[in-house]
């Protein structure tokens, strides 16, 4: 099943993006809102942010520079003025080889199938220059099985304070319950058979566990 941000958040207020029939609100274990510092980042030419709708947390902070891929209308619709945009599966993306030095992925891979990461990971990689890098930002997903998650819930829902230089942005990203855990040792898998080299992997503890990765493309 694809979601995206804003069907969930509209799914939990009973509402349809379709305006179809209401459907049933999704019992969700609810994570307390967390803060996330989100620092300003270098990055010569256009910077291509995968999964860049929504918020559109990217291209608030480098409006100018941003091509926001999303395989959703509405959901670049709802995002701030600014960036490119551009409709497109990120699994099979209509750029060239090599035409990127920077891309970033904030809080989009959570969203996606095991399946349909890996094609990710392998597109990024194509798109980008050799040397050029990639940014992902996102939520570790634990399985419903954890110790601590709430069973008979539909998946967990995330709520963030996120501060961007000069702004602060507060939202909730939601989503299924994988069938595998998705932490930093499972993305570590999937950079490394899409070839890319791990510059650092960070993680961050509170109400529940984020991290940030950088890859470079060898």
């Amino acid at each position: 099943m694809q979601l995206t941000r804003t069907g969930f958040l509209m799914s939990l207020a009973g509402l349809n993006e379709a305006a179809a029939q209401p459907p049933a609100r999704p019992k969700m274990h609810r994570f307390e809102r967390q803060p996330l510092t989100v620092a300003n980042f270098d990055a010569e030419g256009y910077v291509l942010d995968i999964g860049g709708g929504g918020e559109g947390i990217i291209g608030r902070m480098k409006p100018s520079q941003v091509v926001a891929i999303d395989l959703y209308k509405n959901e670049l619709m709802e995002s701030p003025a600014g960036p490119l945009k551009i409709v497109m599966d990120a699994t099979e993306m209509k750029f060239l080889d090599g035409q990127f030095s920077t891309a970033t992925a904030f809080f989009s891979l959570m969203y996606m199938q095991p399946e349909v990461q890996r094609k990710v990971f392998v597109e990024a990689a194509r798109v980008l220059k050799s040397g050029g890098r990639w940014l992902i930002w996102d939520a570790v997903i634990p399985m419903l099985t954890d110790p601590g998650m709430e069973q008979g819930t539909k998946g967990p829902l995330f709520y963030f304070e996120f501060h961007l230089p000069g702004e602060v942005v507060k939202t909730g990203y939601g989503t299924l319950w994988p069938q595998v855990r998705m932490d930093l040792p499972y993305y570590r898998s999937l950079a490394e058979g899409a070839g890319f080299q791990i510059v650092s992997a960070e993680e961050t503890a509170g109400q529940f566990r984020t991290f940030r990765m950088e890859l470079r493309k060898t």
